[in-house]
């Protein structure tokens, strides 16, 4: 078993069936209030989304899926040009977060859950929608970033805000939910099946949240923690005048490009030492993983040619 068949299972129902590349993201897709109903009472952080037919709502999410699976390349792609300034890596390290943080929102998406902001307009929106089914009562339903789980066979959008301020920022709420998602689906791949495969996987996926919380980091976001540490701090010896020994510079620049190999193979565990390489790594396995879900997606498309036609595969196929 390879680590896509294990995943395949926890895809979002149906995602895989869909064609149509919609021109509209999801956001905008709640704002135009066209084809949802509100069925039930809403609170002011949380409601739901009520469609007859899923494609409704999985058509503007294939859209996002496309939206962070090319930006999750472009920002890694390229990122081996080290001509001009050799010891140069800091920008590098940095492309690698933003491309694994595309990616986690990526991930996500594929397995039925959306951490998507929702800006006044669009709240006024399904405001009135809740008003003209009689389920607003008076409610004051706050814009702000939602969680929206769609990921089971129901034609239903579950929608729940999350506290960003307390959480510490749209970045660290998104690495919170993808650690909780991922230790969640790690359970259910050992309740599913039980060989060795299986729990070569689920190790690995162990690995994943151990540097996901490395250090004592809250709401696995020690990602977010390093990037802040390169990018604000000059932390690391990144920036010039480079204080990275040379063979951890080394190291780092030959090892730019294993996201594109199997994620298996990916060392996450033996870096005692090495904060950068550790960095560096998990990033590339969070890449490397969206990568290999999308690329089995494409080509188990039942109804035609896949959605990531015309986002993913472009640009994967360039690349």
């Amino acid at each position: 078993m390879y680590i896509d068949d294990a995943f395949r299972p926890f895809w979002a129902n149906g995602l895989n069936n869909i064609v149509v590349n919609n021109s509209k993201n999801l956001n905008d897709w709640i704002k135009d209030a066209n084809d949802y109903q509100i069925n039930s009472p809403v609170a002011s952080d949380e409601f739901i989304l009520n469609v007859y037919d899923r494609s409704l709502f999985l058509n503007p999410i294939s859209q996002d899926c496309n939206r962070f699976s090319t930006s999750a390349l472009e920002s890694i792609l390229k990122v081996d040009n080290l001509e001009i300034l050799p010891k140069s890596i800091c920008w590098i390290l940095i492309k690698q977060y933003y491309s694994a943080f595309y990616s986690a929102h990526l991930i996500l998406r594929l397995l039925g859950y959306s951490l998507t902001q929702l800006d006044g307009t669009t709240i006024a929106s399904v405001r009135n929608v809740a008003n003209i089914y009689g389920n607003l009562n008076g409610v004051n339903i706050e814009n702000g970033y939602y969680l929206i789980e769609y990921g089971n066979s129901n034609n239903s959008l579950n929608c729940k805000k999350q506290n960003v301020n307390q959480s510490g920022g749209s970045h660290v709420t998104l690495w919170k939910l993808f650690g909780e998602k991922i230790k969640e689906l790690n359970l259910e791949m050992l309740n599913l099946n039980t060989t060795s495969e299986v729990q070569d996987i689920t190790v690995k996926l162990d690995e994943l949240i151990y540097n996901l919380d490395y250090v004592g980091s809250n709401n696995h976001s020690w990602l977010s923690r390093m990037r802040n540490d390169f990018n604000y701090k000059h932390k690391y010896g990144v920036w010039h005048p480079y204080g990275i020994p040379k063979a951890k510079l080394d190291s780092l620049k030959r090892n730019i490009n294993l996201w594109r190999s199997d994620v298996m193979d990916i060392d996450l565990k033996n870096h005692v030492g090495n904060e950068l390489a550790r960095f560096s790594n998990t990033c590339q396995f969070i890449i490397g993983l969206g990568n290999t879900i999308c690329k089995d997606m494409h080509y188990r498309c039942s109804e035609g040619k896949s959605y990531l036609n015309s986002g993913y595969s472009k640009i994967i196929n360039v690349a």
